[in-house]
C-alpha cells in the first residue's frame, strides 16, 4: 500500500515537472527582440546588430534590434524594463546605465530602477576617445590642462548630449584636473566630432569606432587620450588617462545583454551560455573588432555587481564634481 502511494507520489512530481522542464527547453520557439535605446547606425547599434544576427544563428530564431528613442536613452529603457519578462523582449546595455539615475533631479527621478534589470552577460568593451582639433596645438594630456589653465575661456569640448557618456568623462577631467572648459552639447557624437575637426569645439570624446581612423590618420583629429584602464590595440601608440597622470579617471565602455526583472534563470542561463560561445568564435570577435569593440563575456554575476558599482561610484563624482546636468 505505501509502496503503491509511494509510486504515484513519485509519478505525479515527474509528470508535474514536465511542463516546466519542457519549456525551459523549448526556449526560444519564436523570435527574440532586442531594444536598443539610441538610433541605429552609431556604435551601440552597430554592437547590438552583430550580436543579434550571430546570437539568432546560434539559437535557430530571428533576433530582431528594435531601436527606441527618447530622452536620451530613457524611453527605451524603460520600456524594456516593463516588458514581459519571458525572454522575448531583452535589452542592449551599455555603461550609460549607471548615468541614468545620477543625472536625473530629485524631482524627477527615474520611474525604475537600473540595477533590477536582470543581467545575462556582457559582450564587448571599448573605450572613449579623447581628441583634439589639429590646429589647437594640443598634442597631450598637459598639454590640454597648460592650455586651459593660461587661457580658461579658450577650451571647449563637444559631446553627444547633456549627461550622456561622452559629456561625463571631459567634465569629470576637468574638475580632476582643476581646470574649466565649455561644454557644447550636440544631438549625436558624429556632430560633435566633425566640428571638432573644423575647429569650432576644441576637443570631443566620442567611443571609440572604426570612423575615427581617417580623421586620426590625416592628422584631422589628434588623440591624446583613451578612457581605459589599459591601452586599447585600435591606438597603441595613445596613452591613457591612467598613464597621463590621473589613475583615478578610468571612463571603459561597456556592452552588455539584460533581460527585465522576473526573466527566469533557465533563459538568463541559455543565453548567457551562447554569449560565452560567442566570445571566443575567431569570426565574430573579428566583427565586433571591425566596429572599434572587443568581443568579451562578462557573466550574469560579475555584470550585475558592475552596474552596481558603476552606479554608485558615479553617482559619488558628480556630487563631488557639481557638474550642471541643465544646460
Amino acid at each position: 500500500m505505501n509502496s503503491n502511494i509511494s509510486r504515484r507520489t513519485l509519478l505525479g512530481a515527474s509528470l508535474a515537472a514536465v511542463p516546466a522542464f519542457a519549456s525551459a527547453q523549448a526556449y526560444p520557439n519564436r523570435p527574440i527582440q532586442i531594444i536598443v535605446p539610441v538610433s541605429a547606425g552609431g556604435p551601440t547599434d552597430t554592437v547590438a546588430r552583430v550580436m543579434a544576427q550571430r546570437l539568432g544563428d546560434r539559437i535557430g530564431q530571428g533576433v530582431i534590434v528594435q531601436n527606441i528613442l527618447g530622452a536620451g536613452g530613457v524611453v527605451g529603457t524603460e520600456q524594456a524594463f516593463r516588458a514581459k519578462p519571458d525572454g522575448y523582449t531583452l535589452y542592449l546595455g551599455v555603461n550609460s546605465m549607471a548615468i541614468y539615475p545620477n543625472v536625473r533631479p530629485v524631482s524627477n527621478p527615474l520611474p525604475f530602477n537600473v540595477t533590477e534589470f536582470v543581467p545575462i552577460g556582457g559582450i564587448a568593451e571599448s573605450a572613449h576617445v579623447l581628441v583634439a582639433n589639429k590646429a589647437s596645438g594640443i598634442r597631450s594630456v598637459a598639454d590640454l590642462v597648460a592650455a586651459a589653465k593660461k587661457n580658461p575661456e579658450a577650451i571647449s569640448y563637444g559631446s553627444a548630449g547633456v549627461g550622456g557618456t561622452t559629456h561625463l568623462p571631459p567634465a569629470l577631467f576637468a574638475h580632476r584636473a582643476g581646470i574649466k572648459m565649455l561644454h557644447v552639447p550636440y544631438k549625436g557624437a558624429a556632430p560633435a566630432v566633425m566640428d571638432t575637426i573644423a575647429g569650432r569645439v576644441t576637443l570631443a570624446a566620442p567611443g571609440y569606432s572604426g570612423a575615427l581612423d581617417e580623421p586620426i590618420r590625416t592628422g584631422q583629429l589628434v588623440p591624446i587620450a583613451v578612457t581605459s584602464a589599459k591601452r586599447v590595440p585600435f591606438l597603441p601608440d595613445v596613452p591613457t588617462l591612467v598613464e597621463s597622470g590621473y589613475p583615478d579617471m578610468v571612463f571603459p565602455i561597456w556592452y552588455a545583454l539584460f533581460g527585465p526583472k522576473g526573466t527566469p534563470h533557465e533563459v538568463v542561463q541559455k543565453l548567457s551560455v551562447e554569449l560565452q560561445a560567442m566570445a571566443q568564435e575567431p569570426e565574430y570577435a573579428k566583427k565586433m573588432y571591425q566596429q572599434g569593440n572587443i568581443a568579451n563575456y562578462v557573466p550574469p554575476d560579475v555584470l550585475g555587481k558592475t552596474l552596481a558599482e558603476d552606479t554608485r561610484r558615479l553617482g559619488e563624482r558628480i556630487r563631488a564634481s557639481g557638474i550642471s546636468f541643465q544646460e
